[in-house]
């Protein structure tokens, strides 16, 4: 941490202490609503959901919260924006009735949760095969975050029994759960009508209409990430060129973590910055081919039924030291650890048997996604405006 970071970061506990402390003098709107999200950006579970509330309810004052001020990109008009950690923000927070999160937000400064205040938990893992928090590291002040976030959470929004599993054993053991399915995959249940997405990247990235789209987006680097055999963004291409024809790019996206340290990728003629283009559900839907190592996202993509794969060059290591919740070799999904391995996967794609093993996949995990679920989730946040508790809570 360099000097000015040490600062910002001051400053922001300060002031976090500071409206802690006078929190008394404003109290929860009945017509507020809050929305963070580990990106900063408009993006996952927070987005769909505030979306179909502001279609319900125009006269909502809804408030969003960025990390920089340059994350005001792809906004819709009347969402208001607050830097985390500037008073603006605290001001926003203890006056908002219902506090929808993505993940641990709310609690990174100290915060106290008013009576009247609903804190909302959406999470972003979905389906996702690695193990998070307790049942992956240790980190003393993360973990005292992360069970403060479990303890002040009203309800946790779950798309599955398996996911209901993972919450009960990591930070939610008696949070209310809410089986609503995960807003941000509602998208990928409504198909593309008129190919509205499928051109709307295309066009973001100056391509053909006709252009097939790879995205490699895999999980945040790792010490040894050096070492790993990286992904040939050209034999992969050519794989694909023969499996599927048509003239293939390659989207390649950094992790939120690695974006805001490298910010951008390597661009050459067939490999373009993923990382531009800020909603990776909208990707989903408009690429032709998925791949990541071990990142939630693609246990999402796998709804839609359209092929990937899993490349993981460092996968005896990273199941050593973070770990799965199944075994890898269990997912829908043609696996490889090197890039010989990665053209074998391509080449002898089977789309029948992975159509047939996603089905069986989904049914295990008990996934409840059917292109409702932000329908469900805002109707429930309108309601605990009101003071109405859902019903249905686990």
């Amino acid at each position: 941490m360099n000097f000015k970071e040490f600062c910002i970061k001051s400053q922001r506990r300060i002031l976090a202490y500071f409206y802690k402390a006078i929190s008394g003098m404003y109290h929860p709107d009945s017509n507020n609503v809050m929305f963070f999200t580990f990106q900063g950006t408009f993006a996952c579970n927070p987005k769909y959901i505030c979306q179909k509330m502001l279609e319900k309810k125009t006269d909502l004052n809804c408030t969003w919260v960025v990390l920089d001020r340059k994350d005001k990109k792809d906004f819709p008009d009347g969402l208001k924006t607050v830097l985390f950690g500037a008073p603006e923000y605290y001001r926003a927070l203890y006056r908002s009735k219902v506090l929808v999160d993505n993940a641990f937000n709310f609690v990174k400064q100290p915060f106290n949760k008013k009576e009247g205040q609903y804190l909302v938990e959406t999470m972003h893992g979905s389906l996702g095969i690695k193990k998070i928090e307790t049942d992956s590291f240790s980190n003393p002040r993360r973990m005292k975050v992360s069970f403060l976030c479990g303890e002040i959470s009203d309800f946790i929004i779950s798309n599955s029994t398996f996911e209901n599993d993972v919450y009960r054993n990591s930070f939610w053991g008696k949070t209310p759960l809410l089986m609503y399915g995960h807003a941000r995959c509602d998208i990928l249940h409504e198909g593309d009508p008129g190919n509205a997405l499928h051109n709307k990247v295309r066009d973001f990235y100056g391509l053909p209409h006709d252009a097939k789209l790879v995205l490699y987006a895999p999980t945040f680097s790792r010490e040894t990430s050096d070492e790993l055999e990286q992904l040939d963004a050209e034999k992969l291409k050519d794989a694909l060129t023969q499996k599927f024809g048509g003239d293939w790019y390659v989207l390649k996206r950094l992790h939120f973590r690695d974006a805001r340290v490298f910010h951008k990728t390597v661009n050459t003629e067939h490999v373009l910055d993923g990382t531009l283009y800020t909603d990776i559900q909208e990707l989903m839907v408009a690429i032709d081919f998925a791949i990541t190592d071990y990142s939630s996202w693609i246990y999402d993509y796998v709804e839609m039924k359209k092929p990937g794969m899993i490349y993981a060059p460092d996968l005896e290591q990273y199941q050593n030291s973070t770990g799965f919740y199944y075994p890898i070799t269990t997912v829908p999904f043609p696996l490889a650890t090197d890039n010989s391995e990665a053209v074998a996967c391509i080449k002898d794609f089977d789309n029948g048997k992975f159509v047939s093993d996603v089905d069986a996949f989904l049914k295990d995990k008990g996934c409840v996604d059917d292109g409702n679920a932000s329908e469900r989730a805002a109707n429930m946040i309108l309601g605990l405006l009101g003071d109405k508790m859902p019903e249905g809570a686990k």
